[in-house]
């Protein structure tokens, strides 16, 4: 009876063999003892895991420990039929992956060629337009412009102009009145539009008394090549100083606009800057007067934004200098303005 029990040392490694997906040694094991007369029951015990591995669907360990038992013993009829069994199970398995992998494969094609006419007929029908900022793109219709409208327009009214007056006749701080309009097209290669403005210093906060006056109207355009905030100005300018006193002679002056300036560059969410540096050539037709400059430095931030248009609030600074032979004549505004726009 002793020499038909299988010893607990050789259970143990089959189990050690098995748990390791270590097939060699379970062959070892197995030839090792494959004379001893409790083999048998070694051969039950190692189809018994096989069976268990089939019921686990570990498929390739229950093969291959079927395999084992066939090595060492050919007559071993039921390890047969399981080999059997496990390869042709093995092989449908197999055959179903591969159908499967080309019914994906072919799922996947169709739906490259459906994307690539989706595609083909939305470039027919719709315009690929990148947003410049972001780099996300989408598409519009073909006659669409790049921007969101093809316009955009501003109306301000400055309520409340501050300005210090310097010249060599007197000093004066006065309050006044502004008011400016733009209107610009913006085309998929360039933009271009008008500015107008004009203001009314009526109140003499200290100084000489007089009404000083200003009003520019000026077309800018702008590259998208090179840059579609740089823009180049051009327009018509005339100025005039002291009008209303008996005692001092009025002073006006007008002349051409040629120069440079930026446009809307965003500051943040909801701010946009806007500053010009202008030359004023008609000094050279003017005796008294060796050099004209004048310039802008303009910050709007929207209120409330409307369905069409948004309500903004716009501060900053405007400045004319005079080289006159007298002396510099330099006049400084400092600007509040409230208005609508839509810059989309």
């Amino acid at each position: 009876f002793a020499q038909a029990v299988v010893p607990d040392g050789v259970y143990q490694k089959v189990d050690s063999a098995l748990q390791s997906r270590s097939l060699p040694d379970l062959e070892t094991s197995l030839a090792d003892n494959a004379a001893a007369p409790w083999y048998p029951r070694l051969e039950s015990y190692v189809l018994k895991l096989a069976r268990q591995f089939v019921v686990q669907n570990e498929l390739e360990l229950a093969q291959g420990t079927c395999h084992a038992l066939i090595d060492n013993n050919l007559d071993n009829r039921d390890a047969l039929d399981l080999y059997q069994s496990v390869s042709d199970a093995i092989e449908t398995r197999n055959k179903n992956a591969e159908r499967k992998a080309e019914l994906a494969r072919v799922a996947e094609f169709k739906q490259k060629i459906a994307e690539e006419k989706i595609k083909e007929d939305v470039q027919k029908t719709y315009m690929t337009v990148t947003n410049l900022e972001t780099g996300k793109k989408v598409y519009l219709d073909q006659d669409f412009n790049n921007h969101y409208r093809s316009y955009s327009w501003d109306l301000m009214l400055g309520l409340v102009n501050l300005g210090y007056l310097s010249d060599p006749v007197s000093n004066r701080a006065r309050y006044g009145l502004s008011g400016s309009a733009s209107v610009f097209y913006h085309g998929k290669n360039f933009s271009a539009g008008l500015d107008a403005l004009g203001d009314l210093m009526i109140l003499n906060l200290s100084g000489e008394r007089g009404i000083d006056w200003t009003g520019m109207a000026v077309l800018a355009g702008s590259s998208n090549a090179i840059s579609k905030r740089l823009e180049l100005r051009t327009g018509y300018a005339s100025f005039g100083y002291t009008y209303g006193n008996d005692e001092i002679d009025p002073f006006d002056f007008s002349s051409p606009i040629i120069g440079l300036g930026i446009r809307d560059a965003s500051l943040g969410q909801s701010a946009r800057l806007k500053m010009a540096l202008d030359y004023y050539p008609g000094h050279l037709a003017t005796d008294d007067i060796a050099l004209a400059l004048g310039g802008n430095l303009l910050v709007s931030f929207i209120l409330a934004e409307m369905q069409d248009f948004s309500v903004h609030f716009q501060t900053g600074v405007r400045d004319t200098a005079l080289l006159r032979d007298s002396g510099l004549t330099n006049d400084a505004k400092l600007i509040f303005a409230i208005g609508v726009g839509d810059y989309e």
